[in-house]
């Protein structure tokens, strides 16, 4: 009964806020501390204006929901869990994350099921709300179905990871490839000749971390390859990528930057397009075609500003900029950059965004339908300006 009324304590204890740098969450643990759960999560929602004609957020830009999120994690000995799951607007869902995991050692373990893919940047490319080029092509916050290694030890970093099968299209936060007769959305001609599927990646991930003073440094790369399976043909081609980045922070002084190269190989019906790969989420942005062969890049910067200001504990101020180079030569650059600023006022968060993007899909909408490949749209090569608010309650 002891043992009970002590777990039941910490539970609701818990529920406060933890300290100045963490939002109120509910916390479960044993008196021992070999059991434990965490449930948390955030509700938020969007004031966004954007300066193409065809938005509905041009003319009434008004305050919308965006999403309701419920985070929970927890442990048992030697096994643990962790899951992220999305209620997002127009009656949207998605799984960022969902595995169940076991510790070999303090610095080796096991996470099985959809486990986040090691690559690049982790866990966000960027600093502000609004994500950059390397998320739309599938470089982040990427989940597949699957096995995760990871070691941890002497500031270095391993990460292997197999998925034999990619995160259902309906349930996927992040976009990856898809194949029509699946992706919501496809409202183009060209996406009806897209039948591909990615099968059998292999992602590995190493990392170094350094110290030296008030600097704290990391250092890494990355690798995937997958079959690149195709529903019509029956035939399997092929993908890669490679990937460079790094972190560097100097007291309130944040960068962070990475180099990615890919390629597809699809072996597409004939008729199809050979340049191009279709990417999706779960619906709630269109489908759209990127480049079968590319390379991106982001330069991101960042400095905290701690300021006692009621509940605002602090600033951030951001900019990040991101680029995808084409390899077709007739088809010109995307670029985006995002000028923002962060508030902390836990356990709410708030955003301000101001994004000027060029050939880039999200940015222009229908007029800029083509943006991400053959740039051939009337809304192509042009500059659109989104400004969105983000504000969030975290528990």
């Amino acid at each position: 009964m002891r043992k009970i009324k002590h777990l039941l304590l910490t539970f609701f204890l818990s529920s406060g806020v933890q300290g100045a740098n963490a939002p109120p969450h509910l916390h479960w643990q044993s008196a021992d501390g070999q059991q434990g759960i965490d449930i948390g999560g955030a509700l938020r929602a969007n004031y966004r204006y954007e300066d193409w004609n065809t938005s509905r957020n041009r003319r009434q830009p008004h305050l919308r929901f965006d999403t309701f999120r419920i985070d929970t994690s927890g442990h048992a000995d030697n096994f643990f869990f962790d899951s992220g799951f999305w209620f997002q607007d127009q009656r949207k869902y998605a799984i960022d994350r969902a595995y169940i995991g076991y510790h070999f050692n303090p610095d080796q373990q096991i996470q099985i099921g959809a486990p986040e893919k090691p690559f690049g940047l982790a866990p966000y490319p960027q600093f502000g709300w609004s994500y950059d080029i390397p998320f739309y092509l599938g470089f982040a916050v990427n989940s597949g179905l699957g096995a995760k290694y990871r070691y941890r030890a002497n500031n270095w970093t391993f990460e292997a990871a197999y998925f034999p099968k990619m995160l259902p299209e309906g349930v996927r936060y992040a976009p990856d490839v898809g194949y029509y007769g699946e992706l919501k959305g496809t409202t183009y001609g060209p996406h009806h000749l897209q039948l591909n599927e990615k099968r059998d990646q292999l992602n590995l991930r190493l990392a170094r971390e350094f110290d030296s003073g008030s600097w704290h440094s990391e250092v890494g790369g990355s690798l995937a390859a997958s079959r690149l399976y195709n529903h019509r043909s029956g035939d399997n081609g092929s993908f890669w990528s490679s990937g460079l980045h790094a972190r560097l922070n100097n007291g309130p002084w944040q960068l962070s930057t990475q180099a990615i190269r890919y390629a597809y190989a699809a072996k597409n019906p004939a008729g199809a397009d050979k340049d191009t790969i279709l990417m999706g989420t779960n619906g709630l942005s269109p489908a759209y075609l990127i480049p079968a062969k590319a390379t991106t890049a982001a330069l991101n910067i960042a400095r905290d500003v701690d300021v006692d200001l009621g509940p605002i504990s602090k600033l951030r101020f951001y900019d990040d900029y991101s680029v995808l180079w084409k390899d077709k030569g007739s088809w010109d650059d995307s670029q985006m950059n995002t000028l923002g600023m962060q508030l902390f006022a836990l356990p709410v968060m708030f955003w301000l965004d101001l994004t000027w993007a060029k050939n880039a899909n999200p940015w222009g909408g229908a007029l800029n339908a083509t943006g991400w490949n053959s740039t051939q749209s009337p809304g192509s090569g042009k500059w659109y300006f989104r400004s969105n608010v983000n504000i969030g309650y975290y528990f």
